[in-house]
């Protein structure tokens, strides 16, 4: 744990251009994806409501073929911790870290993410498991590889991403084992059969070790996204290029959708641009409120939660079976007046309930960080 004042990200900054510091919209972003992600599944007792119901899908994972707005969370998640990074990295840089002593944050901070992950992993399991399929160990991959890039032009981020994309496709298409029927097969790919070789497991929902090489893609979309924020260009170009760029990721995945499935479970190459698409749109919208508009009375809450960004999730992901357990000692009763809808309001409370611990978090200044 570490107590620290308040960090620049959250003090705004001139809304004309580049800034030295950290831009409050990216602080925003990251609060409201821990948010969301707080809110798990709390429409999922109307799934069924003829009303409600198409709106409580999408805040449920896609089984398979296609995308929900949950399915964002971790792509906005990744992303997020790429954007950050020409900011964080460049206060480094400006303090006269080396790079032997960059590469050893970058180290250390991905060891402790895949140490933290797989506690979180295994008290969710009750027992001590290894599990890398965790959200953590794959953004301590990502993270590693993003980092090899940072200083590179983006030519060079751009040509690193698609090729972890075409890595990861030539993987699929490219080889076969006993038990792969197709590329793109649920259960039946070589993801899959991967994780059987090599963890001798396979793991719920269907999800592939190997995500992580696709989805580093992503981060380093996030770099990109970051770096261009940074820049003396006003707003105004910034967002148009963010714009272009999220209308062009959302115009390939679907391009590529009837040959490479949009598929989050296995993190196509498809669904990478697909995704990445609606995160840079939805940073566009967030970048146009926050800075150039200046509407960031909103931002408090939001700024508070993403503050402690690794800390919500683990204690999101560590104690969200006891929240849910006290929740409903003390709110079983609005479950019996009002059925599916009492379900609702008491995983709303479990969402407010984890805000309120990050703001008092907050203003006491204490801010995990690894």
């Amino acid at each position: 744990m570490q107590t620290a004042a308040i960090p620049q990200a959250a003090v705004a900054g001139p809304a004309g251009g580049g800034l030295p510091g950290r831009v409050l919209a990216l602080d925003a972003f990251r609060g409201m994806t821990m948010i969301f992600l707080t809110a798990e599944g709390f429409l999922s007792p109307l799934v069924n409501h003829p009303v409600m119901g198409p709106l409580a899908r999408q805040f449920e994972h896609t089984v398979w073929h296609g995308m929900t707005a949950w399915d964002l969370v971790q792509p906005f998640f990744m992303f997020i911790v790429g954007a950050a990074m020409p900011f964080s990295f460049a206060k480094r840089w400006e303090a006269g870290e080396t790079v032997a002593g960059n590469l050893k944050h970058v180290l250390k901070r991905c060891a402790l993410l895949i140490l933290w992950g797989l506690v979180a992993r295994s008290v969710e399991a009750n027992r001590p498991v290894i599990d890398l399929i965790n959200v953590l160990a794959q953004v301590s991959f990502t993270y590693l590889v993003a980092f090899l890039v940072l200083r590179r032009g983006w030519k060079v981020q751009a040509l690193t991403a698609l090729g972890m994309l075409a890595l990861d496709w030539a993987i699929y298409n490219l080889f076969s084992a006993p038990g792969v029927v197709g590329p793109w097969i649920k259960d039946a790919n070589m993801g899959w059969w991967i994780d059987g070789w090599a963890l001798h497991k396979h793991w719920g929902g269907s999800y592939a070790t190997i995500n992580c090489i696709p989805s580093t893609a992503n981060t380093i979309f996030g770099v990109m996204a970051g770096s261009l924020l940074r820049t003396a260009l006003p707003y105004g170009r910034k967002l148009k290029i963010l714009v272009s760029c999220g209308v062009a990721g959302i115009a390939v995945g679907l391009a590529l959708d009837p040959v490479i499935p949009i598929i989050k479970k296995i993190w196509t190459p498809s669904f990478a641009f697909y995704s990445a698409g609606y995160t840079v749109l939805m940073l566009a919208l967030v970048v146009w409120i926050c800075e150039v508009k200046q509407w960031r009375r909103w931002t408090k809450v939001a700024v508070m939660v993403g503050s402690n960004s690794i800390f919500i999730y683990l204690f999101h992901e560590i104690l969200g079976h006891w929240m849910r357990q006290t929740a409903r000692v003390f709110l079983g009763w609005s479950i019996d007046w009002w059925g599916a809808w009492g379900e609702v309001f008491t995983a709303c409370a479990i969402a407010a309930f984890q805000i309120a611990v990050c703001a008092w978090l907050y203003r006491r200044k204490i801010f995990f960080k690894l």
